[in-house]
């Protein structure tokens, strides 16, 4: 009687092994699957960063770079010459001056060494001849410009 009841409780429990399915393998393949997003992740992640890491590379820009600064250099010593507070007499320290806040206004945003230098009265007498002299990993120049009260933006 006794070893009856335990064939049955047996028999029981075999037929309830073969209903249920193996949780080992669900287990298994769910991380499998897991393990595969993370990595999916991961690599769109990287290739986004890789992306936005050329993306903002100052690739070929370096000749807008140096047209910008003379754009900028013409405008500032333009209205210099066309400003009624600065004398005839002090336009040349004026425009020292104007060199060394360019030079301090730009060190930190651009890679480049800009320098105005041998600044002269020009022939016809109404503007400035003054040599911009630019320095960057990629370009090197020096220029003579003649800059007039025109180059002054309104």
């Amino acid at each position: 009687m006794v070893t009856d009841s335990i064939r049955d409780r047996r028999q029981q429990d075999r037929s309830n092994e073969k209903d249920r399915p193996d949780r080992g393998q669900i287990i298994l393949i769910g991380a499998i699957t897991l393990a595969f997003i993370i990595l999916g992740v991961v690599v769109v992640f990287n290739g986004v960063l890789y992306t936005e890491t050329l993306s903002s590379a100052d690739t070929g820009q370096s000749a807008s770079t140096a047209e910008t600064t003379e754009l900028e250099i013409e405008q500032g010593i333009g209205c210099l010459i066309a400003s009624d507070e600065v004398d005839e007499s002090e336009l040349n320290d004026e425009i020292r001056d104007f060199n060394k806040v360019y030079q301090n206004a730009t060190a930190h945003s651009r890679p480049a060494a800009v320098n105005i230098g041998n600044i002269e009265e020009n022939n016809d007498g109404d503007g400035r001849n003054v040599t911009i002299t630019y320095d960057s990993n990629d370009l090197s120049y020096t220029q003579t410009r003649t800059i007039k009260e025109g180059d002054c933006p309104s």
